[in-house]
This record gives C-alpha cells, structure tokens and sequence, in this order.
C-alpha cells in the first residue's frame, strides 16, 4: 500500500483515475514486445470503492541471467537496440561516458539503454499537457511506467493496423492523425518510429503509444528525416486502405509549422 497521489500536471487528472491510497494487483500480461512486456494492472483504491485499469510497461533488463530474469517476470533479456539516431541532440555531462557511448562498450550500451526508462514517460506528460491523444502517464517505477489503459474490462484496443474500420472511422483516423501530428510537431517532438502497429483505436477515438525512441524534432539533427518517414509510413497505409492522402503535402505542412 503506498500513497500514489500524481504530481498536477497542466491538464486536470483524469477524474476516473483513483488517488491517496491505493493498492495495485496485476490482472495478466497484455503485450510482450522486443524492448518491454505490457501488463493490465487494477488499481484500488483503499478510500473509496473506485478502481481502474491501467497498463504497466516493464522494459526488459539488458542483460541477466535466467534465473534473475524469471525473479523479475520477464521471459528474455531486451535486445540491444543502438537508439543514438533518435536521441543525437542530447548529451552526457560526464568525459566517461561520452566515450563509453561512442565507442558502444558495455557500460555504453547500458547507459543508452537505460535512457528509455523515464524518458517515455517524460514524453507522454509533455504530449499529454500538450492535448494530444496519448494514454495518460501516471508515473515511474524502476523498470518502467504506469498509464493509462486503452479498452476495457473485455479487451484492450487493437492497434490501428488490426482494427476494422468503415469509411467513415477512416476519415476520422485521418483527421484525428494529421491533428495530433500538428500537436506533436508544435510540441518539438517527433515520434520517430509511428505506424499502424503502434497507433491504437478505440470507441471512435485514436491514441498514439510507444514513445520511447522520442525525440526533439528540432534539437535532433536527424529530427526532419524522422518525421518524414513518419508521415509517409502513415500515408501509405491509409493509401492501401482507400483513403488518398499527400504524404509530401502533409510534411511539407508540418515542416512549416515547425518553425
């Protein structure tokens, strides 16, 4: 039992979100990915008969041994993904580990490795304050982070990709993603590695997830070769799905908003 009371935020807390002393029980597992598994977990709270549903997202350890990993309810080790394209623009104070990240030593990878814990959450509250549709960030925990649960007590929302979606719902898709495109960029965020697999839909409503490989669209020199690819993995797909859209268009809009 802890007192979980979140820090305010510019947006008001969401109002379905239990506070004060609350009680966290793991439902069961929702995802497992490469880099982290997602679990549904029921908060209670210990004032009053609210509850709800959240996700919790665990990043694996990059290395352990089997033993340690089952300790810790993971399967496998994360695989090592080299993530400086997304977040070249940010520095290490410390001589040390600006060579240990250069020259991708152990204590390197580690270090670039450890830089997903929290940062996804930092990136969620500014995007969340921001108002763009992202599941709301409730806080930290050492191996990863609490949010919001797209979905309900019978299923969680399927990832755009999966959903069936009439013409209608796919006008709205488009119109809701082309809206939180301007949110982000106006933020000086670009997602990095957005498409279908990792845009959820639900109950009319579309919400952007997995942002860990975030980064500053400006500050990144890299930046605008990323929100390029983003646009156009999208644009593609609502292509093949029947809804023409401008890829070059939409960036070209968005690189103008920029600045």
């Amino acid at each position: 039992m802890t007192d979980l009371t979140p820090e305010p935020t510019a947006r008001p807390v969401p109002d379905w979100l239990p506070t004060g002393d609350v009680e966290d029980v793991v439902i069961g597992s929702l995802k497992t990915g490469k880099e982290a598994e997602v679990f549904v977990v029921e908060r209670r709270s210990l004032d009053d008969d609210r509850t709800c549903l959240l996700a919790h997202k665990r990043y694996r350890p990059l290395t352990a041994s089997k033993g340690e990993l089952e300790e810790k309810g993971f399967s496998k080790a994360r695989t090592f993904v080299d993530d400086t394209v997304y977040h070249e623009g940010k520095r290490f104070r410390r001589t040390r580990d600006k060579r240990a990240v250069a020259k991708m030593t152990t204590h390197g990878k580690k270090l670039l490795g450890d830089r997903w814990v929290g940062h996804e959450l930092d990136t969620m509250r500014t995007l969340w304050n921001a108002g763009a549709s992202v599941p709301y960030p409730v806080e930290l925990h050492d191996d990863g982070m609490l949010m919001e649960l797209i979905g309900d007590e019978t299923q969680a929302a399927p990832r755009l990709v999966n959903a069936r979606l009439s013409p209608a719902d796919l006008e709205l898709a488009w119109n809701q993603l082309v809206e939180n495109l301007r949110i982000l960029v106006g933020a000086s965020i670009v997602h990095g590695d957005l498409s279908p697999y990792n845009v959820l839909w639900w109950d009319g409503a579309l919400w952007i997830i997995d942002l860990p490989q975030a980064s500053d669209l400006l500050l990144n020199p890299h930046g605008f070769d990323l929100l390029h690819r983003d646009v156009t993995r999208m644009c593609d797909w609502f292509d093949r799905k029947g809804r023409p859209c401008d890829a070059e268009a939409l960036f070209a809009e968005l690189l103008a908003s920029a600045w």
